[in-house]
């Protein structure tokens, strides 16, 4: 038996010389209480616990493979447990999954089997993945761990092992091939690559908001991203696709204006665009028409934007079936907002008991510049309370009454509202059932006016007479401002076209008036007809002296 174990003994002493001639080299450089550890330059590692089975002879052989030795081919098979009889084998594989797990787990936990993980990690560096080294410790005095690709050890002699040989030995990184960083990423290179791949304009972002959501991308959005203004009406956006746009728009700095009309949008969807409104300072412009937010829930939160917003100058919230139940929360809103220049509420439903809350808020505003509430169903009391607040206001430059059908009864007070109020610049009152009796009384006011430069007063039932009356006085006013008056599809007489030519002359061809069609001499004039309201004609008459003093400079 000795002699067996001997005769054993020396042919894996000849096997391994071959095989670590590679590191022989250096480990010569070792101290003396390191190279007592070695036996013949090879590590004597403790045995593998568990279902790997590695004796104390076959491990000490683990260090590198001569090339000279594995020119030829060997067999290819999967290793189900690695032992003293197929370790070489195992060094010999070109694929890692052939390995057992439990194996690679294994010596990868143990340093003292790092030579093992080594060996392999040199055949097969992109199947295994390098092993970070230990931190040193600035403390010399601290126990110091060793450095993975250092020798390993037994237990018995870990006392013997040179620090200094461990760290002049770690601090190489021309012999240290876990240093190197060839083989594998690291932190700096992504941080690079992640700063060469940045779009200051969004559109990525945007991509990758979409992929996520599973939503296609707007091209449109895309191809106007860096646009001041944004238009993306009627694209039936669903909630995902309003998230991925205002998300992508925190940030942006060259949209101004956005437009999102006739997108239907849900109360979470305006949830995001309320975000962003908060978020975004250069988003000046906001239209939501024809989106249908009025209600409960979607008036809530549009109010909550009004009430936070610091940079909206203008909003579009017409077509949105707002009403009486809507009026109470949306005027609060409004009165807390002093940011507000110009506010659209036209095409809702707004009543009559909306008049006298609308009107309180516009008298008392003094930050509004711009309403239009065209549109509605203002009528009898509540339309005189909504004029008469616009009459007291006095911010502002333009209002819209279109389609609302005041009424006869509001006549005399939208006289008022015009001879009274100097901050109104342009006035539409087109479609409101007005009659002769009002234009006469809108005449006289116009009279005294000096700051109104547009009046739209067409689609109402007033004769050529009252059409006649409208322009005399404005060219007997010699200070006014007037430089458009809109009487469409009103039938009008040859005098009042005359007249109409005698101001445009008096104000140098700045004046622009619209009218229908002229009643030719030898008809009626349509003043006797039942369907209008009879002309005064004294009044008619002193209106005329007044005008024919005022003429035109002839070249």
């Amino acid at each position: 038996m000795p002699l067996k174990n001997q005769q054993r003994i020396q042919t894996d002493t000849a096997r391994n010389r071959d095989r670590t001639h590679t590191t022989t080299t250096a480990t010569s450089k070792k101290t003396v209480s390191t190279s007592k550890q070695l036996v013949g330059g090879v590590v004597q590692p403790r045995p593998i616990s568990g279902t790997t089975k590695i004796s104390s002879a076959t491990t000490s052989i683990i260090f590198g493979i001569n090339p000279k030795q594995t020119n030829h081919s060997q067999p290819t098979k999967i290793i189900t447990e690695v032992d003293d009889t197929n370790i070489d084998e195992v060094l010999t594989l070109t694929d890692v999954s052939l390995i057992p797990r439990s194996f690679l787990t294994e010596i990868q936990q143990d340093e003292v089997y790092a030579t093992i993980l080594e060996a392999l990690r040199k055949k097969m560096p992109y199947q295994i993945p390098p092993k970070t080294p230990p931190r040193q410790e600035e403390d010399d005095e601290e126990e110091k761990p060793f450095s993975p690709h250092l020798l390993a050890i037994d237990d018995d002699d870990d006392d013997d092992i040179s620090v200094d040989d461990e760290i002049s030995s770690s601090s190489s990184s021309e012999n240290n091939p876990i240093v190197s960083h060839e083989d594998y990423d690291t932190d700096i290179e992504t941080e690079s690559i992640v700063q060469n791949v940045h779009d200051p304009t969004g559109r990525e972002q945007y991509r990758e908001l979409c992929q996520q959501a599973n939503i296609i991308p707007c091209s449109y959005f895309m191809a106007h991203i860096q646009d001041s203004e944004m238009t993306l009406r009627y694209h039936q956006f669903n909630t995902e696709d309003i998230r991925a746009i205002t998300k992508t728009l925190y940030t942006n700095l060259n949209v101004e204006h956005l437009f999102l009309d006739g997108n239907y949008l849900q109360q979470q969807a305006t949830k995001h665009i309320t975000q962003l409104i908060l978020t975004n300072d250069s988003i000046t412009e906001l239209s939501l028409a024809d989106n249908r937010l009025g209600g409960d829930e979607g008036t809530k939160e549009i109010c909550r934007l009004l009430t936070l917003n610091r940079n909206l100058k203008k909003i579009n919230l017409s077509g949105n079936k707002f009403n009486e139940l809507d009026i109470a929360q949306l005027i609060e809103a409004f009165e807390q907002n002093k940011i507000l220049r110009k506010l659209d509420l036209s095409h809702n439903c707004f009543g009559e008991h909306c008049g006298k809350t609308l009107g309180a808020f516009i008298s008392s505003n003094d930050s509004l510049e711009s309403i239009d509430l065209s549109w509605n169903k203002f009528r009898g009391r509540s339309a005189i309370d909504l004029v008469n607040g616009i009459k007291e206001n006095v911010r502002l430059k333009y209002c819209n009454l279109e389609m609302n059908g005041l009424g006869p009864d509001s006549g005399q007070i939208l006289a008022d509202c015009i001879k009274q109020n100097s901050a109104l610049e342009e006035f539409n009152i087109n479609g409101n059932r007005l009659n002769t009796s009002n234009a006469f009384a809108i005449a006289q006011a116009l009279s005294s006016n000096d700051s109104l430069q547009v009046l739209k007063i067409a689609n109402n039932q007033i004769n050529c007479d009252g059409v006649l009356a409208v322009f005399l006085c404005v060219k007997a006013n010699e200070a006014n401002a007037l430089r458009e008056i809109d009487f469409s599809y009103t039938v009008v007489t040859q005098e009042t076209v005359d007249v109409c030519k005698d101001i445009v002359k008096l104000k140098d061809g700045k004046f622009r008036y619209r009218i229908g069609k002229v009643t030719p001499p030898k008809l009626q004039p349509n003043s006797t007809s039942e369907c209008y309201v009879k002309t005064n004609e004294e009044l008619l008459n002193r209106l005329r002296s007044n005008a024919a003093n005022v003429k035109p400079n002839v070249d």
